[in-house]
């Protein structure tokens, strides 16, 4: 004997709300989790600060949509540290505004960060 289940119209409507509720809770997680992962730009190796450096860039950006396409000019400072770690190796970590002016040379890396 075959079991047939048979869904009322009335309750189709809530079924897939749920299921759409379910799948946007769950893009909304991943989204969350990868915006917190790539963000952290003062996350890098525990050392020492032996090197401060610090750039003026600029780089070119297009703008509008396929009738009003733009080019514009964007500028602005980069930001890098180098930290040596307790096995002596170097590594150069790009850091915000806030990090490069707190952190100095000799400054103990990431406990020099202060906001």
């Amino acid at each position: 004997m075959a079991l047939i289940t048979h869904v009322p119209p009335h309750h189709q409507g809530r079924r897939t709300c749920r299921a759409l509720a379910g799948v946007g809770a769950g893009l909304t997680a991943v989204a969350l989790l990868l915006t917190v992962s790539c963000t952290d730009s003062t996350s890098g190796p525990a050392g020492r600060v032996v090197g401060t450096e610090r750039e003026f860039e600029c780089h070119t950006e297009r703008t509008g949509t396929d009738t009003k396409k733009q080019t514009r000019q964007v500028c602005g400072w980069e930001y890098e540290l180098t930290t040596r770690d307790k096995d002596g190796r170097k590594h150069e970590v790009e850091v915000p505004a806030y990090v490069y002016r707190s952190c100095r040379h000799g400054s103990a890396y990431p406990a020099c960060i202060t906001r």
